[in-house]
């Protein structure tokens, strides 16, 4: 009779839960890196592309690794700003800390409101109608 144990599925579990931590923070210390590289050169800011995919690594939820790395980032006391598609503006500049809470409080983009095609009452004008009607009077002024 074979049995099934419990503990060792929750023991896959959590193996796989390290294994993709241990990758997050292989990321991590290349943004660490990075950071130090710019520093180097007296820059207060980088940037660094969210990678979608690493060859010979198993697939990755991307939204997770870009809250992990923006969650320890700010905690190391570093200001972040994410730009779509995966991209992330580090910043560690004290001196432009009022400048991003400028860039942070930009009002969101409004949505375009649409309406159905069901709705939509046509008023008889043309856009072009004007032009229209100067073509007509000048055809009729040439008879």
């Amino acid at each position: 009779m074979s049995s099934l144990n419990i503990n060792q599925l929750y023991e896959t579990i959590d193996e796989k839960n390290n294994k993709r931590l241990n990758k997050f923070d292989e990321i991590l210390q290349k943004i660490h890196k990075r950071i130090k590289y710019n520093a180097g050169i007296e820059k207060t800011y980088c940037f660094f592309q969210i990678p979608e995919f690493i060859i010979g690594v198993p697939l990755y939820n991307v939204d997770d690794l870009k809250k992990y790395i923006i969650n320890s980032l700010e905690r190391d006391g570093f200001r972040i700003l994410y730009v779509d598609p995966n991209w992330l503006f580090i910043n560690w500049d004290i001196r432009s800390k009022k400048n991003m809470k400028e860039i942070k409080k930009k009002q969101p983009v409004k949505k375009k409101e649409y309406k159905l095609i069901d709705e939509y009452k046509p008023s008889g004008n043309f856009i072009n109608e004007l032009d229209l009607s100067l073509i007509e009077n000048k055809s009729k002024q040439l008879i």
